[in-house]
């Protein structure tokens, strides 16, 4: 008697430990279904004849502001690469943002992109997954010879070979342009599985439009106030056309500190 109720006890508290794990997975898949628990944002970025660690040149840069999230990419060259970040909020239709800056030999580049209202970031299906991906290429990126479609391949350029003279590296993508795919993938499958891209058209900015902005882009208000705006000083007419059709309906009302300041990122998954 004394053994029975001993099992029936175990029994009991099985099927209560059970209930309780199928209750926490379930309302575990219920928040990934709807948010994403992990993002890892790669990028890359890989100009011709760029100019590295030069005193004689400005230092390379690159800032990016995907919908939520702002990673540290630092100067964004070379392959892609990247870290994770965890769920801040969606980012289907949500702002994206970018603005780098690639020393080369004969000159300096500096390009500026933004979304344009109610054309946010496209989002892949995430596949019941808790963890998302997204690949973000500032200009030209570096891809494998197995990482192209056919007409990038037809586009690019062969950037490194092997001894025996094959083609094991190449660079594809328009200089002014930013490139984005989001979905279940990591770095190495950005660089040999062949994917499209989204395209956002960027716009060359002067060095002094380029520090202010990225003045803004890195202050205690940075995600908030990161864009230009018609206050930029030596706007060109394609700028301010450029400015004008990417103007937010909230865009007034983020320049005059009517929205909260960010809260510093922690990354609790460190």
């Amino acid at each position: 008697m004394i053994n029975f109720f001993h099992t029936l006890i175990i029994s009991l508290a099985l099927i209560t430990l059970s209930g309780c794990s199928a209750i926490y997975h379930t309302n575990s898949y219920i928040t990934s279904f709807f948010h994403e628990e992990v993002v890892f944002i790669y990028t890359s970025s890989d100009y011709p004849s760029e100019v590295y660690d030069s005193k004689d040149h400005p230092p390379r840069q690159a800032t990016l502001i995907f919908g939520p999230y702002q990673p540290n990419i630092g100067d964004g060259g070379g392959g892609f690469g990247g870290n994770n970040h965890y769920y801040k909020g969606p980012m289907e239709d949500k702002e994206l943002v970018a603005l780098w800056q690639v020393p080369l030999e004969s000159k300096t580049l500096r390009y500026y992109v933004r979304s344009e209202p109610n054309k946010g970031i496209i989002k892949a299906p995430r596949e019941g997954r808790y963890a998302y991906d997204v690949g973000v290429a500032l200009g030209p990126m570096r891809a494998r010879p197995t990482g192209l479609t056919e007409n990038q391949h037809l586009a690019s350029d062969i950037i490194d070979w092997s001894i025996s003279g094959k083609p094991i590296l190449y660079r594809w993508g328009e200089w002014d342009k930013l490139y984005y795919v989001t979905g279940i993938f990591d770095s190495s499958d950005l660089m040999q599985i062949p994917r499209t891209f989204n395209e956002i058209q960027a716009i060359a900015i002067t060095p002094e439009q380029y520090d202010k902005l990225y003045e803004r882009c890195h202050s205690d208000w940075r995600a908030v106030k990161c864009f230009m705006d018609e206050s930029f000083p030596d706007l060109t007419p394609d700028q301010l056309a450029y400015i004008q059709a990417r103007k937010h309906p909230d865009d007034d009302d983020r320049l005059a500190d009517k929205f909260p300041k960010p809260e510093r990122r922690v990354n609790r998954y460190k």
